[in-house]
């Protein structure tokens, strides 16, 4: 879900109501904070830092600017028609006006990184702000020194690519939140946060940003809120993995250079580290006379998240797994002079037994949601070795069809 990814902001669990802080005392506590925090990470901000103080309308005007240069209306809406064929999202919803509630409820101050800007909330009362100004001040260092915006744009990278590249910026800049607060009990200038903590913290994230202090958020479908969680606790549990591995902080610097590749790699660290897993390279051809209105790379986090709808957890993840690949689609075909959305994915698995066991879950989650009859879309796999591809439609024929085509227009390239 590419909009987790939006903005690079702490999603803590915050009081509401308090005074506004006046914006001359905030911006001058932005200077300190911005001190600590290069000190702390021994890596210095070579151009000033431009700050402003934003109330919630600015925010949510922000945001729905952000939507539309960077997506457009009709990728939005596509995303959504994608993600309700896949089962993640219910029929009705408008997908652009619940991704804006939800990232207006939960940002507490967030820096722009096309815009180069630390913006501070007005409504966070004074005691809050400095611990949220630490985690947003280092997002300006990873843009500005060490690249950090560049890897979030969905423009340049995919769906998955997104994600992973997400949860390094989001679980490094929580580390330097943790560090900076414990540095500071301390009277330290620097300090290491230990990875029991950061396993901790990642635990508890799921429970704060969904707690009913955020009733969007906490009323919001499984998907979306897995997806916005997913940066900050698996990034979190990422570094607890390096700094188990003999890592410090000054080491997380090489993670810019060469970021994780996947949400494989971010849920599987070794795959990063002891034993280097890339993904496989997916290329679907597009027939004459179809569009495609959103393709990429979903993601081995996507697809678990998918049977998770309907499968326990522990199933799930097992199934999802072996992910080694994929080309997720929405294509719009015409069909008696009509437009109609089919989903098509082509995955790649580690071995035959991990693709066998990806389309036994996926069937069984698709006959549960079929149990509802009100869900008209219909599932066709088809298995080849390690490859599974499938189709979602509200046309069992002509879902079966495009599958049966699958095949001849698909290229996969393999990679150590």
């Amino acid at each position: 879900m590419t909009f987790s990814a939006l903005l690079v902001a702490a999603l803590l669990d915050l009081s509401a109501g308090a005074a506004a802080p006046a914006a001359s005392p905030l911006q001058r506590l932005a200077k300190d904070v911005l001190a600590r925090v290069e000190t702390l990470r021994g890596q210095k901000l070579s151009k000033p830092l431009r700050s402003g103080v934003k109330a919630r309308p600015d925010v949510t005007k922000f945001i729905q600017e952000r939507l539309r240069d960077e997506y457009g209306p009709e990728k939005v809406a596509a995303e959504g028609e994608l993600l309700r064929l896949m089962g993640l999202l219910p029929p009705g919803t408008d997908y652009g006006d619940l991704v804006t509630r939800l990232l207006t409820e939960q940002v507490a101050g967030f820096y722009d990184h096309t815009r180069k800007e630390l913006h501070i909330a007005d409504w966070i009362e004074p005691a809050l702000q400095e611990p949220v100004m630490a985690h947003e001040i280092f997002h300006a260092i990873q843009d500005q020194e060490w690249g950090g915006g560049k890897l979030i744009d969905s423009k340049a990278y995919s769906q998955d690519e997104v994600l992973a590249h997400a949860a390094l910026l989001e679980g490094d800049a929580t580390y330097v939140m943790l560090a900076y607060t414990q540095a500071k009990m301390t009277g330290q200038a620097t300090h290491e946060v230990d990875p029991f903590t950061l396993t901790f913290t990642a635990a508890a994230l799921p429970v704060s940003m969904m707690s009913n202090e955020f009733p969007v958020m906490a009323s919001a479908p499984d998907y979306l809120k897995q997806s916005l969680v997913f940066p900050y606790q698996f990034g979190l549990t990422f570094l607890a993995s390096l700094r188990n591995q003999g890592w410090k902080s000054a080491d997380f610097r090489r993670l810019y250079d060469k970021p994780p590749a996947s949400t494989e790699q971010i849920l599987h660290p070794e795959k990063y580290t002891s034993q280097p897993d890339q993904p496989s390279l997916v290329t679907v051809q597009l027939p004459p006379g179809v569009r495609r209105t959103w393709d990429g790379r979903a993601g081995e986090f996507h697809f678990r998240l998918m049977l998770q709808q309907r499968l326990p957890p522990g199933v799930a993840e097992a199934a999802a797994a072996g992910w080694d690949g994929d080309h997720t689609a929405l294509e719009i075909h015409t069909v008696g002079g009509k437009p109609l959305s089919v989903v098509t994915a082509v995955t790649v698995w580690d071995s035959p037994e991990d693709a066998t066991a990806f389309e036994d879950a996926v069937k069984r989650a698709h006959a549960a949601r079929r149990s509802d009859p009100a869900v008209r879309v219909e599932l066709a796999t088809l298995r080849t070795g390690a490859t599974v591809s499938l189709t979602l439609s509200e046309d069992a024929a002509f879902g079966a069809q495009v599958l049966a085509g699958l095949p001849a227009r698909t290229q996969i390239t393999q990679r150590p």
